[in-house]
């Protein structure tokens, strides 16, 4: 199952607003709309956005979930040691690290496949075109007079 506060980015122990907060927050950032790089990659990270949120803001859901993963979280309490703090950031920061890594070849791959799609549909377009035909028309007839002229003298 996967880890619903890693997703949102929250400590275990984070208040209802943080979790609220951290979802409007990458949902603004990964929503497919707006998101500038893979759209299927967007799709499926808002779905999971979507999905954490949802258990971690009903307060029922979010301690049912707590006890299948075994977590222990002391919700009144929102003190978190400084070493759990650390371990806990350098783990997501491997995580995310990687996502980017990811996105970015991603990227790459969608630009290139994009540039090449563009030049095939300008060649489609120009060879469609009846402007192109009547310029090569133009330009034949210009090669016979240039020939002509020159078998002549």
């Amino acid at each position: 199952m996967k880890n619903y506060y890693d997703i949102l980015r929250v400590r275990p122990n984070a208040s209802q607003e943080q979790i609220k907060d951290a979802y409007i927050e990458l949902i603004s950032k990964y929503h497919p709309d707006i998101y500038s790089g893979d759209k299927k990659y967007a799709e499926d990270y808002t779905a999971m956005l979507t999905e954490a949120y949802s258990v971690l803001k009903d307060p029922v859901k979010r301690q049912d979930y707590d006890v299948s993963q075994g977590i222990v979280v002391n919700y009144t309490s929102t003190s978190y040691s400084n070493d759990n703090l650390k371990s806990y950031k350098n783990n997501n920061e491997k995580f995310y690290r990687k996502s980017n890594l990811e996105q970015e070849e991603s990227r790459k791959h969608f630009k290139s496949a994009k540039i090449n799609k563009s030049r095939q549909n300008i060649f489609k377009r120009i060879f469609k075109s009846k402007l192109f035909y009547a310029l090569l028309f133009v330009f034949g007839i210009e090669m016979l007079i240039i020939i002509f002229i020159y078998l002549r003298s």
